[in-house]
């Protein structure tokens, strides 16, 4: 988010587009109020038609595409340059030297593997998940398995959450490519298109953190190392569930690396969320109430007429926790170094009562 200038500044100063290649029409952008969009193909600028507002403030989206189509016009004329290194540090000295200020929403990272033999399939790293193998500071995961042809799947491997400042997707990028195309172009397109990609959808305080490292790049490093690098801090995959080797595949993919300098702030952790859900409205405070309502001679029935007994909190070895919460324990005691107590959440979770295909 851009506040402070006009939508010609951003074109002819920022992204230094000249201003008789930008069309105009109108456009909304989710979450905002804006109503007119400024466009250089699939480079957007969004803002209010109304002049006044305008200066106010306007949203920047450069999709995958934008950045492909906005780095291939700048390589034309220097092919050693760093693209968007040089973008992100017009930005910074344009808001140093003016009344303009930025704000960075949203930067997404992307490794392509285009390696006859990729280091991973899809496969490895959804099994991987399935069986626990792999550590992402306690966040959640989910699969999506869609049909490519009639012999085939798709899959992508969704590590975090929507809206979270880091959100990781493992997917076969030929297949999405080649989606809807037929005979000979398909096997082309699978040909030439890397065949897994893995993206990082960064937002909040890591995507601005990213966004100054990228500006600030040494010169003997490169943008790919630092995704590499950024990307072996986030997660990782292990030979087993004791975590204490990383596999092999994995560490060969993230070679070579620099790590990125972005500052973790102090966040309170899902599992800190949990206990002060229990603390104020969840178990603690129910026995709580329990305690004081058995102490003044009220007896207490559940719904199916089982009688409540007072003492609640004795210590059960054998109770398991739901998959839910043992994922948050996990992101607790990882946040705390304590990794080997991973294996022992492991072993009092719950199992699914539908096997794993």
């Amino acid at each position: 988010m851009l506040k402070d200038v006009t939508w010609q500044t951003v074109y002819a100063k920022l992204l230094q587009i000249s201003l008789d290649c930008v069309t105009i029409e109108l456009a909304a952008l989710k979450h905002e109020d804006y109503d007119i969009v400024y466009s250089c193909g699939p480079i957007r600028y969004f803002t209010y038609s109304d002049s006044a507002k305008q200066i106010e403030r306007g949203t920047l989206v450069l999709s995958g595409q934008a950045c492909t189509m906005y780095e291939w016009a700048n390589l034309a004329d220097d092919i050693h340059c760093n693209v968007f290194q040089e973008l992100a540090l017009r930005i910074i000295d344009l808001a140093n030297a003016t009344t303009i200020s930025f704000e960075v929403k949203r930067l997404d990272l992307a490794l392509d593997d285009y390696n006859g033999r990729p280091f991973w399939d899809l496969d490895l790293i959804v099994g991987k998940v399935r069986r626990k193998q792999f550590l992402s500071k306690g966040r959640t995961n989910t699969v999506y398995d869609s049909e490519f042809d009639k012999k085939t799947r798709a899959k992508t491997q969704q590590i975090g959450s929507r809206g979270s400042e880091c959100l990781f997707r493992f997917y076969e990028k030929g297949k999405e490519l080649a989606l809807g195309l037929d005979g000979i172009e398909r096997e082309q397109m699978l040909r030439v298109a890397p065949q897994v990609r893995l993206e990082a959808e960064t937002r909040k305080d890591t995507a601005s953190d990213l966004f100054m490292t990228i500006a600030y790049l040494a010169k003997d490093e490169n943008l790919t190392n630092l995704i590499r690098g950024f990307i072996s801090t986030e997660v990782n995959f292990y030979s087993d569930t004791t975590y204490q080797t990383i596999c092999r595949c994995w560490s060969d993919f993230l070679k070579p690396s620099f790590i990125p300098n972005v500052h973790r702030r102090y966040e309170k952790s899902v599992f800190e969320d949990t206990l002060h859900w229990f603390e104020v409205q969840g178990p603690y405070a129910v026995t709580q109430a329990l305690f004081f309502l058995a102490n003044n001679g009220i007896e207490i029935r559940t719904n199916e007429n089982i009688k409540v007994p007072p003492l609640m909190l004795d210590r059960r070895d054998e109770y398991c926790w739901n998959q839910d919460l043992a994922n948050k324990l996990i992101g607790f005691v990882t946040k705390g170094k304590r990794m080997d107590l991973i294996p022992l959440i492991h072993d009092r979770t719950k199992k699914s009562s539908t096997p794993q295909k």
